[in-house]
Protein backbone atom coordinates (compact mmCIF):
# COMPACT_ATOMS: atom_id res chain seq x y z
CA UNK A 1 0.00 0.00 0.00
CA UNK A 2 2.67 2.19 0.61
CA UNK A 3 4.10 2.02 -2.62
CA UNK A 4 0.75 2.65 -4.15
CA UNK A 5 0.58 6.18 -2.45
CA UNK A 6 4.22 7.58 -2.54
CA UNK A 7 3.36 9.79 -5.51
CA UNK A 8 3.13 13.66 -6.16
CA UNK A 9 -0.63 13.97 -5.94
CA UNK A 10 -1.54 15.78 -2.23
CA UNK A 11 -5.49 16.09 -1.95
CA UNK A 12 -5.98 18.27 0.66
CA UNK A 13 -5.58 16.49 4.40
CA UNK A 14 -6.06 12.60 2.79
CA UNK A 15 -1.59 12.24 2.76
CA UNK A 16 -2.09 13.59 6.57
CA UNK A 17 -5.31 10.59 7.52
CA UNK A 18 -3.29 8.51 5.60
CA UNK A 19 -0.06 8.82 7.10
CA UNK A 20 -1.52 9.42 10.35
CA UNK A 21 -3.06 5.98 10.18
CA UNK A 22 0.11 4.24 9.01
CA UNK A 23 1.83 5.42 12.33
CA UNK A 24 -0.67 4.17 14.52
CA UNK A 25 -2.08 0.36 12.73
CA UNK A 26 2.31 0.33 13.06
CA UNK A 27 4.73 -2.51 11.12
CA UNK A 28 2.35 -5.69 11.02
CA UNK A 29 -1.09 -4.43 9.91
CA UNK A 30 -4.24 -5.79 8.28
CA UNK A 31 -6.27 -3.87 4.98
CA UNK A 32 -9.02 -3.89 7.38
CA UNK A 33 -7.64 -2.56 10.13
CA UNK A 34 -6.10 0.61 7.65
CA UNK A 35 -9.32 0.51 6.37
CA UNK A 36 -11.17 1.54 9.97
CA UNK A 37 -8.74 3.73 10.62
CA UNK A 38 -9.12 5.86 7.82
CA UNK A 39 -13.24 5.56 8.12
CA UNK A 40 -13.02 6.94 11.07
CA UNK A 41 -10.47 9.54 10.77
CA UNK A 42 -11.68 10.79 7.57
CA UNK A 43 -15.68 11.10 8.98
CA UNK A 44 -14.19 13.40 11.43
CA UNK A 45 -12.20 15.38 8.64
CA UNK A 46 -15.70 15.62 6.88
CA UNK A 47 -16.89 17.04 10.00
CA UNK A 48 -14.23 19.70 10.08
CA UNK A 49 -14.70 21.00 6.66
CA UNK A 50 -17.92 20.19 5.29
CA UNK A 51 -16.93 22.37 2.25
CA UNK A 52 -14.77 19.69 1.40
CA UNK A 53 -17.65 17.13 1.55
CA UNK A 54 -19.62 19.14 -0.91
CA UNK A 55 -17.01 19.08 -3.43
CA UNK A 56 -16.47 15.62 -3.41
CA UNK A 57 -19.95 14.87 -3.85
CA UNK A 58 -20.12 17.29 -6.76
CA UNK A 59 -17.53 16.05 -8.44
CA UNK A 60 -18.96 12.41 -8.41
CA UNK A 61 -22.23 13.73 -9.08
CA UNK A 62 -20.58 15.87 -12.65
CA UNK A 63 -18.62 12.90 -13.24
CA UNK A 64 -21.58 10.53 -13.45
CA UNK A 65 -23.57 13.61 -15.65
CA UNK A 66 -20.71 12.98 -17.89
CA UNK A 67 -20.84 9.17 -18.03
CA UNK A 68 -24.78 9.30 -18.82
CA UNK A 69 -23.55 11.87 -21.63
CA UNK A 70 -21.84 9.56 -22.82
CA UNK A 71 -24.34 7.34 -23.72
CA UNK A 72 -26.45 9.22 -24.54
CA UNK A 73 -24.16 10.32 -27.57
CA UNK A 74 -23.74 6.48 -28.07
CA UNK A 75 -27.60 6.55 -28.83
CA UNK A 76 -27.92 9.24 -31.06
CA UNK A 77 -24.75 7.88 -32.94
CA UNK A 78 -26.59 4.49 -32.85
CA UNK A 79 -29.82 5.99 -34.39
CA UNK A 80 -28.02 7.46 -37.34
CA UNK A 81 -26.08 4.85 -38.62
CA UNK A 82 -28.09 1.14 -40.31
CA UNK A 83 -28.74 -1.59 -37.79
CA UNK A 84 -25.77 -3.42 -39.12
CA UNK A 85 -23.62 -1.00 -37.76
CA UNK A 86 -24.86 -0.10 -34.33
CA UNK A 87 -22.77 -2.72 -33.18
CA UNK A 88 -19.46 -0.72 -34.46
CA UNK A 89 -20.59 2.86 -33.33
CA UNK A 90 -21.54 1.43 -29.44
CA UNK A 91 -18.36 -0.20 -29.38
CA UNK A 92 -16.42 2.87 -30.99
CA UNK A 93 -18.57 4.94 -28.20
CA UNK A 94 -17.06 2.14 -25.63
CA UNK A 95 -13.48 2.27 -26.35
CA UNK A 96 -13.76 6.31 -26.20
CA UNK A 97 -14.83 6.44 -22.35
CA UNK A 98 -12.74 4.23 -22.11
CA UNK A 99 -10.10 5.63 -23.53
CA UNK A 100 -10.91 9.38 -21.78
CA UNK A 101 -11.17 7.53 -18.06
CA UNK A 102 -7.44 5.97 -18.89
CA UNK A 103 -6.22 9.60 -20.24
CA UNK A 104 -8.00 11.53 -17.31
CA UNK A 105 -6.22 9.25 -15.02
CA UNK A 106 -3.33 9.65 -16.64
CA UNK A 107 -2.73 12.73 -17.24
CA UNK A 108 -5.75 14.82 -16.37
CA UNK A 109 -5.60 13.60 -12.28
CA UNK A 110 -2.47 15.15 -12.15
CA UNK A 111 -3.05 18.47 -13.27
CA UNK A 112 -6.53 18.84 -11.57
CA UNK A 113 -4.99 17.83 -7.95
CA UNK A 114 -1.63 18.01 -8.62
CA UNK A 115 0.53 18.51 -5.74
CA UNK A 116 0.85 21.70 -4.30
CA UNK A 117 4.81 23.69 -5.37
CA UNK A 118 5.53 25.72 -2.54
CA UNK A 119 9.28 26.39 -4.22
CA UNK A 120 8.40 28.65 -6.83
CA UNK A 121 10.62 31.18 -6.17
Amino acid sequence: LAKLHSGPINMSGQDEVYDQCLIEVGEDFSNQDLIKCISGRWSSYEKEDPLEFSRSVLLVYSASLIFFMQAGFAMLCAGSVRSKNVRNTMLKNLLDACGASVAFFTVGYAFAYGGDNKNLD
